[in-house]
């Protein structure tokens, strides 16, 4: 138990005020802050290296920081690499992240830094497209340049398809407003197009047929998702979940403590950070250079641990359709974290990519223990302040505060913005994604929870 501890734990080099400390040192005092649950040596030393860095001397979260680093490798690796399990699964490695924090907790820099390498490789792209474009000759009878995208912040569905058939390697979606990326699925006519994200999550074809545009089809999407959402408004969208198993196809960062930091007076070191883009960029490079896909399997003991692990499932999900629903969804992780472990590592550790080894499927686990930690946390954050009666609720608050069993949207808003508990957009959020009221008529709600 004490060297899994240990493992699990190994958060690398760390600094202080007085000068560096040793790595057991600094695992102590991290452990000891309960700054974060992730575990560190799914990465090489020097991914560890940067985390601890931009931790300890850029205000960065742990959580933040790995999550994306994670989700920036599985975009690039993309379709060039798969895991087949047996000949009718095969996985590859998208990811769908949600980090999760409060206003003001510093998201958004993880992000630029886990991603800085790949948006530098798409300004490239753009170089080469717009130099292609100028010398374009319409009458040469040469194809017209296409312009190859490697993310995307909030395109359509079909455009979307049609950039991933220009890079087939698989595309990032990274969107500026989260919240309103999912809304924009689950919203009025949100059934259809969440299903059309459930085939890409899945790698199934997609095949479009419009009246009015030209047909488009894709025969192997692989698409990784990743954005940031306030704790306090991630139960607008769960709320409206229609049970297809849509959000728990999502993995969640959350970090051990959700607070605001003091800027530090120190810098990240400049020398180590650039270490990290550069080996980044040479990760892109070594990938970019892959015409098509390679099927990677599993060794005999990582395939006896995925199959331990899973059926240790099977017990928990007999027994809770929740628990079910978030672990059916992480069997499948698994072996996509084990794909990208097996992938990124071997490349910076300068090793053949054969196969999914045993070292890659026992990280994989204990990266599936961390996000199953966080998927449990998220439901009991959404039941405990927005769905239940407990005295937390701020639907309840509300509710009770209006003290009538029918009352009007107007009625609801107005008591929220004076309770100080939300203004009209969000309070109308609320009200629109509560299970504790039901609309009876136009701008009408009635609620049982007063009797």
């Amino acid at each position: 138990m004490e060297s899994f501890e240990k493992e699990k734990t190994e958060l690398g080099k760390s600094h202080l005020k007085f000068g560096k400390m040793s790595i057991h040192e600094a695992n102590f005092r991290l452990k000891m802050a309960e700054e974060s649950d992730f575990p560190l040596t799914i990465f090489p030393k020097f991914i560890q290296d940067t985390i601890i860095e931009l931790h300890d001397h850029g205000n960065y979260n742990i959580d933040y920081t790995s999550v994306s680093i994670f989700t920036a490798l599985a975009g690039i690796i993309g379709n060039s690499y798969h895991l087949r399990k047996h000949i009718e699964w095969i996985e590859n490695p998208s990811m769908w992240v949600v980090l999760v924090g409060k206003s003001g907790q510093n998201k958004s820099a993880p992000l630029k830094t886990a991603f800085k390498a790949v948006k530098n490789q798409q300004k490239q792209f753009d170089k080469e497209y717009e130099a292609a474009v100028s010398n374009f000759d319409p009458d040469s009878g040469e194809k017209k340049p296409t312009k190859r995208k490697l993310y995307s912040t909030d395109p359509t569905f079909e455009a979307l398809i049609n950039m991933h058939k220009q890079n087939p390697n698989g595309m990032i979606l990274m969107p500026d407003e989260f919240k309103s990326f999912i809304l924009n699925l689950i919203g009025y006519s949100g059934a259809s197009k969440q299903s059309q994200f459930l085939s890409i999550w899945d790698g199934a074809p997609i095949s479009l047929d419009r009246k009015e545009a030209e047909s488009s089809s894709l025969s192997m999407p692989c698409v990784s998702i990743i954005g940031s959402i306030q704790d306090d408004v991630i139960a607008s969208f769960k709320a409206k979940d229609i049970k297809d198993g849509f959000f728990e196809r999502i993995l969640f960062a959350i970090p051990l403590k959700m607070e605001k930091k003091y800027v530090k007076r120190t810098n990240p070191n400049d020398y180590l950070i650039e270490q990290f883009h550069s080996k980044m960029k040479d990760f892109i490079d070594s990938v970019s250079q892959k015409s098509s896909t390679e099927e990677l399997v599993l060794s005999d003991m990582a395939d006896e641990l995925f199959i331990n692990e899973v059926n240790k499932h099977v017990a928990p999900s007999n027994k809770d359709a929740m628990i079910s629903g978030i672990l059916s969804k992480l069997d499948r992780y698994i072996l996509r974290f084990a794909l990208v472990l097996e992938v990124s590592n071997s490349f910076f550790d300068n090793l053949p990519i054969e196969r999914v080894g045993e070292s890659a499927m026992k990280k994989a686990i204990m990266l599936k223990d961390y996000f199953y930690v966080n998927a449990l946390k998220l439901n009991n954050m959404v039941l405990n302040v927005y769905e239940d009666n407990s005295k937390e609720g701020k639907v309840l608050q509300v509710i009770k505060k209006i003290g009538k069993k029918e009352f009007t949207n107007k009625e609801f808003i107005q008591m929220a913005d004076h309770m100080g508990i939300a203004k009209e957009s969000y309070a109308y959020q609320l009200l629109s994604n509560t299970k504790l009221a039901h609309k009876v008529q136009k701008g009408v709600y009635e609620t049982d929870v007063l009797n």
